[in-house]
């Protein structure tokens, strides 16, 4: 029997060289289906969707108008080198940069398939326990982030994704971030409405507080839309104009939540003592009116038993 008449065991039985690309020549950095996600109307920045090897990317890049200004290609590699820097569940991930056809360099981050915060309250679904949950898993971010010296400077409702699974918080855009290891583009950034006071002077040193103001705003945002009045008011103690008066650290702004929590444990502990004492109230009330009655039917049984008796008529 020779090697051609024997049957062939486990394997492929074709060469598949043809349908794999893994050796083949790759275009646009490995990445196909690229369409365009996002584009800033009055940034640099835009960004498109991607894949490669069957998994989705996200490409940040400049408009075709500021890809080669240097200022704006430095911001983009700072924006690269601060996000690199982050490894946090609760944050956009950053994997790497590299030039991607006529794209030019992009920076390449973790595709979150979920909604912003923004759409999420616009849609009507907000309730007290997915703030807290939000406003939680935010701060872990923060804290995270101003550890290591970093200061995100634009934490707003379109900056926050949350996931289709689970609703776990994705902290994006670091276009705006600043770090103490950082002595370029240092000028005032962020969102008018969102952004601390402080941080529009002229020279306005990046400060984690500034992080917190926004926080501030994001959560009285969120409360509103939820109808939670305890923690709207933590959200203005956190957006308070002057400095001073806001909470100094993550660790603060934990207090107050928990205390806000705890207050609204008390408060509904009082309504259902209260509510329990009503009911007793009521409860002896009924009871009393039901013996009162009985009383008075007794009473008239025996009225009415004495007047129909027959009397001696010897005491006529």
């Amino acid at each position: 029997m020779n090697d051609k008449d024997k049957q062939p065991t486990s394997g492929f039985v074709s060469d598949i060289g043809d349908e794999s690309d893994f050796n083949s020549t790759r275009h646009n950095g490995g990445f196909t289906n690229i369409s365009e996600a996002y584009v800033s109307k009055s940034g640099f920045n835009r960004i498109f969707s991607a894949v490669r090897y069957g998994k989705r990317y996200m490409l940040k890049c400049l408009k075709p108008d500021f890809a080669y200004t240097p200022i704006y290609r430095q911001a983009l590699m700072k924006e690269f080198e601060i996000g690199l820097q982050l490894d946090h569940p609760n944050i956009c991930r950053t994997i790497s940069m590299e030039p991607v056809g006529e794209l030019g360099d992009c920076i390449v981050m973790e595709y979150v398939d979920g909604e912003t915060l923004e759409a999420a309250v616009k849609g009507g679904n907000m309730t007290e326990d997915k703030v807290r949950k939000i406003a939680s898993q935010l701060l872990d971010a923060m804290e995270y982030m101003h550890a290591k010296q970093i200061v995100h400077r634009d934490i707003k409702p379109s900056n926050i994704m949350l996931t289709h699974r689970g609703g776990d918080v994705k902290l994006i855009d670091f276009g705006l971030s600043d770090s103490e290891t950082f002595c370029v583009l240092k000028i005032p950034a962020g969102t008018i409405g969102y952004m601390a006071p402080e941080q529009l002077q002229p020279g306005a040193k990046s400060d984690p507080c500034a992080d917190i103001y926004s926080f501030g705003k994001v959560l009285e945002y969120m409360a509103e839309a939820a109808h939670c009045k305890s923690l709207a008011r933590v959200g203005q103690k956190c957006a308070a104009a002057d400095r001073a008066r806001r909470p100094a650290d993550i660790a603060q702004v934990r207090r107050l939540m928990a205390d806000g929590e705890r207050s609204f444990a008390v408060v509904n502990a009082l309504l259902i003592a209260l509510a329990l004492v009503l009911l007793i109230v009521i409860g002896a009330m009924i009871n009393s009116r039901q013996t009162k009655q009985a009383d008075a039917v007794n009473a008239d049984s025996v009225s009415e038993k004495a007047a129909n008796k027959v009397m001696d008529s010897s005491l006529w």
